[in-house]
């Protein structure tokens, strides 16, 4: 305190002295108020230190670090920057609606918990949970995984019980996520929070007929539904995604059934899934020797695509053909366009094949948006298999898709064995074998190029 005093003393010399002896010359009156003077270097030096604590005290003070990140994902996608002792430092909107739940919320420097509960009421008060959709994600993301991951638990903890002491039976994901670039590039270019693009990218890994362009948009409790059907590893699930909003499965299996016209089928398969934007229900059943698929539209009930396929065994005599009553190609692809009600086509492709002891035409050709396949009895033109299938926009044909992967694969055409290109939802499946090793090729039907390869050494 005496160096400060001194310091202070020296930026402010006493001329109180020199001043009285010039105002004496002037021959005016002098009024000397000592105590004033006295009491205003005091005054003057409170400042001074009062000033120098706080320069002392700001220099001192460390700003606080940000150690994690908690992402929140319904449809609003918030995410909070945490400091070591789990306080809110900021709060970032990923989107509109976001944006609207934070509202003039201030949750700087509250805690962690504190501050989800106050989102997750806002967000039950503005209809963004509810028993239709009762899905929520937190992530947490940080460079020490096992505290994000005592984090992770405890938040999820605390959400379940919000949400249960709310009435809303809900279903929380969590997960931690490593700080990786091309998670946070990802969901950079697709304007989502990291926590969702981990999501969508762990289901792409699990089922490679997904990707992110068809994912994004869907909200949680859709993400949240083919979680728990595809048995996505690393990501934690609490309670059941909500289907209110379906027609659910019973409805879905009697649409199928109807439309079959069977009694008593054998179920094999129901299970809602994801495909060209909407969420279906694919049902799978066989009777009398015939299996029948089904995507069934789950909000609507609209059949969306159905198939079957023939497995009645022939008997010897039903083999012998009247060879003057066989119907020819052109017939035969006169019945399938009539049955898929089409007037022009493409891509058309037509083989015999003998299944059975039976011969049969097997028919392929686009028309609009959808591909069509048939079965064609050779005996007699009857329709024994069909399928139709949305595979969107067609621009390329199957030869010019095998073609693509041969000059990707710098083989020639003559050297592939086996080639083959079968048209799925918007690109061609191209696979040939050469020597020992087998090639697979996905190619976009659209502008032919190459989506996925691989090459492998045959068994």
């Amino acid at each position: 305190m005496n160096k400060l005093y001194d310091v202070f003393e020296e930026i402010t010399p006493d001329r109180f002295e020199s001043i009285q002896a010039e105002l004496i010359d002037r021959k005016e009156n002098v009024v000397v108020e000592t105590n004033q003077k006295r009491n205003y270097k005091r005054y003057a030096l409170a400042l001074v230190m009062i000033a120098s604590v706080i320069v002392v005290a700001v220099m001192l003070q460390k700003p606080a670090k940000v150690i994690a990140v908690v992402g929140i994902d319904v449809n609003p996608s918030i995410e909070l920057s945490i400091n070591q002792k789990n306080k809110i430092e900021q709060v970032t909107a990923k989107n509109e609606d976001a944006k609207k739940i934070i509202g003039d919320m201030d949750l700087k420097g509250s805690q962690i918990d504190v501050g989800i509960n106050a989102l997750i009421g806002a967000m039950l008060k503005e209809g963004y949970i509810d028993e239709l959709k009762n899905s929520l994600l937190i992530s947490v993301t940080g460079d020490n995984q096992e505290e994000n991951e005592k984090l992770r638990k405890q938040l999820s903890l605390n959400v379940d019980e919000f949400l249960k002491a709310s009435h809303i039976d809900g279903s929380v994901v969590s997960q931690t996520i490593d700080q990786q670039d091309d998670i946070i590039k990802l969901a950079k270019q697709y304007n989502i929070s990291v926590g969702k693009a981990e999501i969508i990218q762990q289901l792409i890994v699990k089922n490679s007929l997904y990707t992110f362009d068809g994912l994004k948009d869907l909200s949680v409790n859709e993400l949240n539904i083919l979680l728990q059907n595809n048995h996505v590893d690393h990501v934690n699930v609490t309670g059941q995604a909500s289907v209110s909003d379906y027609i659910g499965q019973e409805k879905a299996k009697k649409i199928a059934f109807d439309d079959a016209k069977v009694s008593k089928p054998t179920m094999k398969k129901i299970q809602l899934d994801y495909d060209d934007g909407q969420m279906i229900y694919e049902v799978e059943f066989t009777q009398d020797g015939i299996e029948y698929e089904y995507d069934i539209q789950a909000k609507t009930g609209k059949i969306l695509k159905k198939e079957m396929e023939g497995k009645k065994k022939i008997t010897s005599s039903s083999t012998s053909q009247n060879q003057t009553s066989m119907i020819t190609k052109d017939q035969a692809k006169k019945i399938a366009m009539n049955h898929a009600g089409v007037k022009s086509i493409q891509n058309y492709q037509i083989k015999e094949d003998i299944d059975n002891g039976q011969k049969e035409y097997d028919i392929e050709f686009l028309s609009g948006n959808y591909q069509y396949e048939y079965t064609i009895r050779v005996k007699d033109g009857r329709i024994l298999e069909n399928e139709k299938k949305n595979v969107g926009t067609v621009k390329i044909t199957a030869e010019q898709a095998k073609q693509k992967a041969l000059d990707h694969a710098n083989i020639s055409k003559a050297d592939a064995k086996k080639l083959e290109a079968e048209l799925e939802k918007k690109y061609y499946e191209v696979s040939f074998t050469v020597g020992e090793y087998e090639y697979e090729y996905h190619i976009d039907a659209l502008n032919g190029k190459v989506l996925h390869h691989e090459k492998e050494k045959e068994d």
